[in-house]
């Protein structure tokens, strides 16, 4: 497990990949994000996108998925804190391939805390090698305690 002391700032890994099928786009609109463009081809065909493409806070849990919850990089993450300068760049559609590429920008933690929280930049890039997203997030992530 990747606790808190663990980590320093210029620390960087790139974590992936993930995606979403067509199936997974379309449920997570339909629950969370019911603009047409996330729900059908030919409602998207009339829009930027021109075709079905994937909710922006789909990529976002998705990229979260990524760092908090990834077996390859088992960070002792106990919650996000605030997640700030997010930038979507570029739609991201069904059945991409998307990484993260990520840079401990901050770590600090109160003396005798069992806690430290994480500032972390990311860039989420598709299979192309386009960047689909920026963001800063602020993870509570566990220290080694003893």
């Amino acid at each position: 497990m990747i606790g808190f002391d663990d980590l320093a700032p210029g620390m960087t890994a790139t974590l992936g990949p993930t995606g979403a099928t067509r199936d997974e786009v379309v449920a997570f609109a339909r629950a969370y994000d019911p603009q047409p463009f996330h729900l059908s081809d030919e409602a998207a065909s009339r829009t930027y996108f021109k075709r079905l493409s994937a909710s922006g806070w789909h990529t976002v849990a998705m990229t979260l998925a990524l760092v908090t919850a990834n077996p390859d990089w088992p960070l002792a993450a106990r919650g996000c804190e605030a997640i700030r300068d997010l930038r979507w760049r570029a739609p991201v559609y069904p059945d991409d391939r998307l990484w993260a590429d990520i840079a401990v920008a901050d770590c600090d933690a109160p003396d005798g805390g069992e806690t430290g929280r994480v500032t972390l930049a990311l860039t989420l890039r598709n299979q192309d090698d386009v960047v689909v997203a920026e963001l800063t997030i602020v993870l509570i992530v566990a220290r080694r305690i003893g």
